[in-house]
């Protein structure tokens, strides 16, 4: 007998990509589970208590952090007193400089991130925690269907109270734009292709030059020390934190600067099924 969870968690993260550098990731979580009926209870397991194992386990070993191929050729590391120091150059010559505290970090045993070697590190985690009437276990890790305009990015909230300080995590999101109260497909397009993998930083973060081809960001959160350094063409500077409310504003007022005369709404979304709209 099985039971399922569909959507159980969403999990936000940032991974290095041999391919494509710094990139934002959003997988939806999905839970099968195999077991025998309990003749008094008539369940496998109350669901409530695994979802709730399940949800803690997700956000403590990968949720808000920066996933990390470990045996990646083009990847150097070194503990410091301040945390994790990452070296990373991908497949085009980007290269990410990276500081962080070692709970910002999951560092996986492979050459690549992906989803199904994320579910295998998950599922070997969870198996010896759920009861033994439960004799099977398995995650799978998906991408959400967006049909339009889509965007990925990676950023951190130094004043956050809780991960989303950690610099360098990300999202897959979804991007609807009205222009005079209808739906603009190609206004969402063109940020789509502008805003494919970059990183969001705030100006205040920014260390030194900001005219220089690269951007080094840092800030001391709660849980430590940040800093980020990467090539300036995958930065967008936004002026104050890059929380989801500020985001859609940005693109708002940057497309009434270019059209004054139209009326212009912006759905943005973090990750899966939240974010904030912003109008000019």
């Amino acid at each position: 007998m099985q039971l399922f969870v569909d959507q159980i968690t969403v999990i936000d993260c940032g991974v290095l990509d041999r391919l494509r550098g710094l990139m934002g990731v959003s997988w939806i979580v999905d839970l099968s589970l195999t077991g025998e009926i309990d003749t008094h209870t008539g369940m496998i397991v109350d669901f409530g208590p695994v979802k709730t194992l399940v949800k803690q386990r997700l956000d403590a070993l990968v949720d808000h952090r920066l996933l990390v191929p470990g045996q990646a050729t083009g990847l150097g590391r070194a503990d410091t007193d301040e945390g994790l120091s990452l070296h990373f150059h991908d497949d085009a010559g980007y290269r990410v400089d990276y500081l962080a505290p070692a709970d910002a970090v999951c560092v996986l045993p492979t050459e690549t991130i992906e989803p199904a070697v994320v579910a295998a590190l998950l599922e070997a985690d969870l198996r010896p925690r759920l009861p033994d009437r439960v004799s099977g276990l398995s995650l799978t890790l998906r991408e959400e269907i967006i049909h339009g305009a889509e965007y990925q990015y990676c950023h951190g909230l130094a004043a956050h109270d809780g991960n989303c300080q950690r610099l360098a995590h990300g999202h897959r999101c979804r991007l609807e734009i009205e222009v005079d109260g209808q739906p603009s497909p190609t206004h969402a397009q063109r940020w789509s292709r502008q805003w494919r993998q970059v990183f969001l930083g705030s100006r205040e973060h920014l260390i030194g030059d900001a005219s220089v081809t690269r951007y080094r960001f840092g800030y001391t959160a709660e849980q430590g020390r940040f800093e980020l350094e990467l090539d300036a063409r995958r930065c967008v500077l936004l002026d104050g934190p890059s929380t989801v409310e500020n985001i859609a504003r940005h693109i708002a007022e940057q497309l009434k600067r270019e059209q004054p005369d139209r009326r212009f709404r912006v759905r943005a979304f973090e990750g899966v099924n939240k974010g904030a709209v912003a109008e000019s």
